[in-house]
């Protein structure tokens, strides 16, 4: 069996039951043991950087955030990779013509241009909540990295129409991010396996929702939860239990690393 070197959690669904905000205790123990054996853990999320948890009693050797556009330890940036700024405007009027609320996210903020129910249902999930910018349109000069809409699948279509720079990240099914093409949590991975000078067999990934499958793919193994979605679950190499059950220790002692 290869020796796996560094470990990429989701959060939501993966680490952490859906709207809760502590990990189960067997789980962060399970973590401190695969540490001392020089594994690197590292967070994998949509979530822009600021408003990533952090867990009492388990540090993490850095964080993928933004779907992969933004990826960092905690004493250097590995990689970013912010949105084209035309692409951004032309999306926002996409929206508007559908009367949906666009929220934009940088790495110190993030706020939307006017309320939107089902957009604040969607961050209520991750425990956030929408906040309405004034600046909304000067917020749109700065370096954006990642927008989130409640859009359905049938209207990917026409919030992306005439740009070619962006496309949709869902892992739920009323809202959706919007990330640059060129990005995904699997590119987030190669330019940290890079970093660490790691080959992708070497690398394992746990996930649930649409928007993991790309990083389960890339890396040697990939781990579904018992709760993800079918599609996910497909292409995964294990599936392991729900995150209820905690899922991630029961593949971590199935693979031998406990």
């Amino acid at each position: 069996m290869i020796m796996i070197k560094i470990l990429f959690f989701d959060i939501d669904g993966t680490l952490l039951e859906f709207g809760k905000k502590e990990m189960h205790q067997e789980l962060i123990i399970a973590l401190n043991e695969v540490k001392k054996k020089g594994i690197k853990i590292f967070l994998a999320t949509g979530r822009p950087p600021f408003v990533v948890p952090k867990f009492h009693g388990i540090e993490f050797d850095g964080v993928l955030s933004f779907n992969g556009s933004y990826c960092f330890t905690p004493n250097e940036l590995i990689y970013k990779n912010p949105m084209d700024k035309k692409d951004i405007e032309t999306f926002v009027e996409n929206a508007k013509r559908l009367n949906k609320a666009v929220t934009l996210a940088g790495i110190n903020k993030m706020g939307c241009n006017f309320d939107d129910e089902i957009l604040e249902e969607y961050f209520m999930i991750a425990n956030q909540h929408v906040h309405v910018l004034d600046e909304f349109n000067n917020f749109m000069e700065e370096e954006i990295y990642q927008m989130m809409i409640a859009a359905t699948e049938n209207q990917d279509e026409l919030i992306l129409e005439n740009t070619t720079t962006l496309k949709v990240a869902r892992w739920w099914d009323k809202a959706c991010d919007i990330i640059p093409c060129n990005g995904g949590k699997d590119i987030g991975i190669q330019k940290i396996l890079d970093y660490f000078n790691f080959n992708k067999e070497e690398a394992m990934a746990f996930g649930d929702g649409g928007n993991d499958i790309s990083m389960l793919k890339y890396v040697g193994t990939g781990v579904a939860m018992g709760n993800a979605k079918d599609d996910v679950k497909a292409i995964a190499d294990y599936i392991t239990d729900s995150v209820q059950k905690d899922g991630i220790v029961s593949a971590l002692k199935h693979f031998e690393i406990l």
